[in-house]
C-alpha cells in the first residue's frame, strides 16, 4: 500500500480529499435518483387540504375473537397499512403522522361485508389491506379478520365507513 502511495505521490490529505469528493458525488446521485423515484411512487393522492386524516380498522364480529386476538389482528392491520402507505401514498402518510395518527376501530358483521367495503375503497381510491390469520389459535386458517382503510382524509374515508358502528 505504501509503495502505491509513493508511486502516485499521494499523501493523507489528498486521499481524504478524493474520498470526500467521491462520497459527496455518490450521495448526491443517490438523492437525485431517490427523489425521482419518490415523485413517481405516490399512487394514492387525495385532493384534500384536510388536516383530519384517519385510519379505520374494521373488525369482523362474526368470528367472535377474544379481546387480545382482536388487539393483535388490529396491530397487524395497522402495521400493514402503514407499510403499504409508506410505499404507495407517502404524502398521505406524512399528513396522518403530522396530525395525530387517528385510528378508529369499527364493527364489520361478515366476510361478505368486508369484501364489499374493500371494493368500495378501491372505487373511492382509498388504500386498504385485509389481514388473514394463520389459524393457530381462535379462528380458522386463512380467515379474513381485520381490514385497514387509509390513512386518508376524514371526509373521504367517512363516505365508505361512516355508517359502521364503533368497536
Amino acid at each position: 500500500m505504501f509503495s502505491l502511495l509513493e508511486r502516485f505521490s499521494l499523501n493523507g490529505v489528498s486521499i481524504f480529499t478524493v474520498g470526500t469528493l467521491v462520497g459527496i458525488s455518490v450521495g448526491y446521485l443517490i438523492v437525485k435518483i431517490r427523489g425521482k423515484a419518490d415523485d413517481k411512487r405516490d399512487e394514492y393522492t387525495y385532493p384534500s387540504t384536510s388536516k383530519n386524516y384517519r385510519m379505520i380498522l374494521g373488525v369482523r364480529t362474526d368470528l367472535k375473537m377474544q379481546k387480545g386476538k382482536v388487539a393483535a389482528q388490529c396491530a397487524h392491520a395497522g402495521v400493514a397499512a402503514y407499510v403499504k402507505c409508506l410505499k404507495k401514498a407517502p404524502n398521505a402518510l406524512g399528513k396522518w403522522i403530522k396530525y395525530g395518527q387517528a385510528k378508529i376501530t369499527v364493527k364489520i358483521d361478515s366476510e361478505e361485508e368486508m369484501l364489499e367495503l374493500e371494493r368500495g375503497a378501491k372505487k373511492l381510491g382509498i388504500l386498504c389491506c385485509i389481514i388473514r390469520d394463520a389459524g393457530h389459535t381462535q379462528v380458522e386458517p386463512d380467515s379474513r379478520t381485520v381490514i385497514a382503510f387509509g390513512p386518508a382524509p376524514r371526509e373521504l374515508i367517512d363516505q365508505l365507513t361512516g355508517h359502521l358502528k364503533l368497536y
